[in-house]
C-alpha cells in the first residue's frame, strides 16, 4: 500500500488543484476548473499529474460544488414543512440589514419560497412534552402538494424539536415510505439546539444543496471506480475536517467552506511547524522551529480571496457562517471572510464615474481577456500582465499562454474612459484590489482589536504571492511567508486533516449552579454518537480522539463563545476553571467583563476525530547561488524598474536576493517590490521582509 498515491484535490471556480504524495515523492498539478462539470476538471488534474486513478489509496477533495449552487441560486426546489404559525421564520430573519444607510436595499430572498413553505399542526413545549399531536394527514397533504409543484428535497423543522425530536421523524418516515428518492433533511438530526431561525435557514440550506452534492459526489464516484479507483473518497467539510463522500452527502450545508477551510488549515500547518501539517503538532513548536505563530492567511485565487486569521498556531472556530446575508448555516467552521478579489475579478467603472474591481469574475469560462478564451473585459490578470508582473513567456498552469495584446485591447475602453494610459489604469486596478482585500483584513484584525502588525502574512492561491507584499505594506504588515507550492496550498492541506464529526445538545442553565453528573450524562451521550460516527466510517478504535467544549455567554445573550474542557469527568472544578477562561477570551475579543452577570452554559458539543495519517514532504535540495534567469521592465508605484526575473525551481535554502525581482513557477508568480529582501528557509518557503521590519 505505500506505493500508492495519498491526492489532495481543491476545485476552484477558476483552476482545480492538486497535490499528490508517495513515498516522498510529491507532484503537483493545476488545471482549469470545468465548470459545471467539475468532476472533469479533477479527473484533468489527475491525468496532468501522471497519477493512474488505480494508484490512488485517498483522495481528499476541497469541492466547490455547494459554493457556486448558494452563490447561483441553482440548489434543488426545496419544500418546508413547520409548525403551524412559523412558514415565515426564513423571511422575518433577524431584522438586521446588510446595507444599513440604504434605505432601498431588498434582503435576498429566501432559499425556499412562502408557497413552498408549509404549516403542520403538532407542538412540542420547551422541555420536550407533546402539546399538541403530529396531524399527520396534513403531512401527506403538504408530500402531495410538493410532489405536484416538483419539489426535489424537503426540510422539516418543528419548534422546541431539539428537545423532542419524535415529530420529525415521523415526517421522516412518512416522507421515505410515501416518497422514497426525495431528498429529506429534519432539523433534529443536525442541530439540537434553539434558536428557531437559524434551525430552519440550516436545514433548509442543507435541503437545498443535498441533491446537488449528492450527484456530483455520485457522478464522480462512477467515474473514479470505471477507471479502477478502490481508495477513499474524502470530502472537505467548512470546520476543517474530512468526510467520508457518502457522509459528507447526509451533510452538504457543512460543506459551502469547503475549500476555504483547507487553505485556513494549512496555514495553522504553517503556524505550528513551518510546513503544512494542519495542526498535527502543538502550538509551542511554532517559536522553536519558525518563530511564527501569529499569521493571516490570504488565498486569493481567480475567482475570490479568502482571510483567516491563525492565533497562537491555531485557526479560529466559529459555531455558525453566513455565505450571504440572512443565510446562517449553524456548524462548526473556520472563521473565514471571503470577497470577490481575485485575478479573474472584473475591473469596470460605477453610476458615479468611479473605478471598481469585483466581485464580479471572469470564472474559468471564459476567464480573463488575455486567456484568449473569448473573455473582453478587463480583469486583475490582464492588469498584471501589463504590468509586466506576468509576462507573455511564463507558461501559466494548464498550458494557458497569456496573450499582452489581448489584455491591452480589454483595459482600453476602461483607461478611456478614466482619461489614464494603460500603464495607469493597470496598476490602478492593482491598487483597487490590493485595497479591497486590506479592508477584509482590517475587519478581520482590527475591528477584532488585533494589531495586523503583529501578524505575518502567509500569500497563497494562483494570484496571493503576486499581491502579498504590496497588500502588506498597505496593512503595516512588515513580513510575508510565500509556501514552497502556493498554487495548490489548498489541495496540499487536504492531506493534513483528520476525519472530523461534530455533535452538539441544548443545555442551557448558570454555571454556577450546573449540575456536573447531569452535564457527564450528556458529554457520555455524546461521545458514544459521535464514536459511532467514526466506526461507520470505518475508524479503527486507536484512531478516534474525542474533545469537549461548552458553549458560554453572559445571561441573556444570543451569542456564545466555545471553551474547550478537559475529558476527565466533569466536576464543579471543571465548571471554575472553564468559567475562567471565558472571561479571559471574552476580554480578548471584547475588550470588557463583568462579574455581576452570571455565566450560563447554553450548548454541550463533543468533536469526534478520525486520526489521519500525515504525509512527509520532501525538503528541497541545495543547487547553488540563485542567479536571475532574465530581466525585464516592471511597472511598481515608484514607476517602471528594470527587474530581476527569478526561477522558482532552482532557488535552495539559504537563497538570498532583494527586490524588485519576480519569481516564477508554474503554480504562481511572487512579485517582489523594491524595499523588501527574499531568503528560502529550510521548507523551501520564501520569507520576505520589508526593510525596517513594520511598515508604516
Amino acid at each position: 500500500m505505500s506505493s500508492l498515491w495519498r491526492v489532495g484535490i481543491d476545485t476552484g471556480g477558476t483552476f482545480t488543484d492538486l497535490v499528490a504524495v508517495r513515498d516522498g515523492e510529491i507532484r503537483t498539478a493545476k488545471v482549469p476548473s470545468t465548470p459545471p462539470a467539475f468532476d472533469d476538471g479533477v479527473l484533468d488534474a489527475l491525468d496532468a499529474a501522471g497519477i493512474p486513478v488505480r494508484e490512488v489509496l485517498l483522495l481528499a477533495h476541497g469541492t466547490t460544488a455547494t459554493t457556486n449552487a448558494v452563490i447561483t441560486k441553482t440548489g434543488a426546489r426545496t419544500g418546508l414543512v413547520t409548525t403551524r404559525g412559523f412558514r415565515d421564520v426564513l423571511e422575518l430573519r433577524r431584522h438586521n440589514r446588510g446595507e444599513i444607510y440604504d434605505i432601498l436595499w431588498d434582503p435576498p430572498e429566501p432559499l425556499v419560497p412562502r408557497r413552498l413553505r408549509l404549516e403542520v399542526t403538532e407542538r412540542v413545549d420547551y422541555a420536550g412534552n407533546v402539546v399538541v399531536s403530529l396531524a399527520e394527514d396534513e403531512v401527506v397533504a403538504a408530500l402531495d402538494r410538493f410532489r405536484d409543484e416538483g419539489v426535489e428535497a424537503l426540510a422539516v423543522c418543528f419548534l422546541h424539536s431539539y428537545a423532542n425530536p419524535s415529530h420529525e421523524l415521523r415526517v421522516k418516515g412518512l416522507a421515505a415510505e410515501l416518497w422514497p428518492e426525495l431528498y429529506v433533511s429534519v432539523s433534529s438530526d443536525l442541530l439540537r439546539e434553539p434558536q428557531e431561525f437559524e434551525r430552519t435557514s440550516t436545514v433548509v440550506a442543507n435541503s437545498y444543496l443535498g441533491p446537488i452534492l449528492s450527484t456530483y459526489v455520485g457522478r464522480l464516484e462512477r467515474r473514479l471506480v470505471e477507471q479502477d479507483f478502490e481508495g477513499a473518497l474524502l470530502i472537505m467539510h467548512s470546520g476543517g475536517g474530512l468526510l467520508p463522500a457518502r457522509t459528507a452527502v447526509a451533510v452538504p450545508a457543512r460543506t459551502v467552506t469547503s475549500g476555504p477551510a483547507a487553505g485556513a488549515m494549512a496555514a495553522e500547518g504553517f503556524a505550528v511547524s513551518g510546513a503544512p501539517a494542519a495542526g498535527a503538532m502543538a502550538a509551542e513548536a511554532a517559536s522553536a522551529q519558525t518563530g511564527v505563530e501569529q499569521i493571516i492567511s490570504l488565498d486569493m485565487g481567480g475567482t475570490s480571496a479568502d482571510i483567516a486569521v491563525i492565533r497562537d498556531g491555531r485557526a479560529l472556530l466559529v459555531n455558525e457562517f453566513t455565505p450571504e446575508f440572512g443565510l446562517p448555516i449553524r456548524f462548526p467552521s473556520v472563521d473565514l471572510l471571503t470577497i470577490g478579489a481575485g485575478g479573474g475579478s472584473i475591473a469596470w467603472i460605477d453610476a458615479a464615474g468611479a473605478p471598481q474591481v469585483g466581485p464580479r469574475s471572469a470564472g474559468a469560462i471564459p476567464g480573463p481577456a488575455c486567456y484568449g478564451r473569448g473573455g473582453s473585459e478587463p480583469t486583475v490578470t490582464d492588469a498584471d500582465l501589463v504590468l509586466g508582473r506576468l509576462s507573455e513567456e511564463t507558461g501559466l498552469a494548464g498550458s494557458l499562454q497569456l496573450d499582452r495584446t489581448l489584455a491591452e485591447q480589454a483595459l482600453e475602453a476602461f483607461a478611456g474612459r478614466l482619461g489614464l494610459s494603460l500603464g495607469d489604469a493597470a496598476l490602478g486596478i492593482v491598487e483597487i484590489t490590493n485595497s479591497n482585500m486590506a479592508k477584509a483584513i482590517r475587519v478581520m484584525t482590527v475591528e477584532r482589536g488585533l494589531d495586523p502588525r503583529d501578524f505575518t502574512l502567509l500569500a497563497f492561491g494562483g494570484a496571493g504571492p503576486m499581491h502579498a507584499c504590496e497588500l502588506a505594506a498597505e496593512v503595516g504588515i512588515g513580513s510575508v511567508l510565500v509556501p514552497l507550492a502556493p498554487g495548490v496550498t489548498s489541495a496540499l492541506g487536504t492531506l493534513f486533516v483528520d476525519i472530523v464529526h461534530d455533535v452538539a445538545r441544548s443545555h442551557i442553565a448558570p454555571l454556577g449552579r450546573l449540575e456536573p453528573d447531569t452535564v457527564e450524562a450528556i458529554f457520555r451521550e455524546l461521545e458514544q454518537e459521535a464514536d459511532e460516527a467514526l466506526a461507520a466510517d470505518r475508524v479503527a478504535p486507536e484512531r478516534r480522539a474525542l474533545q469537549r467544549s461548552i458553549d458560554l455567554r453572559y445571561g441573556g445573550q444570543l451569542k456564545t463563545l466555545s471553551i474547550p474542557v478537559p475529558g476527565e469527568p466533569f466536576a464543579p472544578t471543571t465548571a471554575t476553571a472553564a468559567r475562567d477562561r471565558f472571561l479571559r477570551e471574552y476580554e480578548r475579543q471584547y475588550h470588557h467583563v463583568t462579574d455581576e452577570i452570571d455565566v450560563e452554559v447554553s450548548v454541550v458539543r463533543v468533536r469526534g476525530r478520525g486520526l489521519q495519517d500525515k504525509p512527509e514532504l520532501p525538503r528541497p535540495a541545495s543547487t547553488g547561488p540563485a542567479v536571475a534567469r532574465d530581466r525585464r521592465p516592471v511597472r511598481f508605484r515608484a514607476g517602471e524598474l528594470e527587474t530581476a526575473v527569478y526561477d522558482r525551481s532552482v532557488l535552495s535554502p539559504g537563497t538570498a536576493f532583494s527586490g524588485p525581482a519576480v519569481v516564477e513557477q508554474l503554480d504562481s508568480t511572487t512579485v517582489v517590490p523594491s524595499g523588501w529582501s527574499v531568503s528560502v528557509d529550510r521548507h523551501g518557503n520564501l520569507l520576505l521582509a520589508a526593510e525596517g521590519g513594520r511598515t508604516s
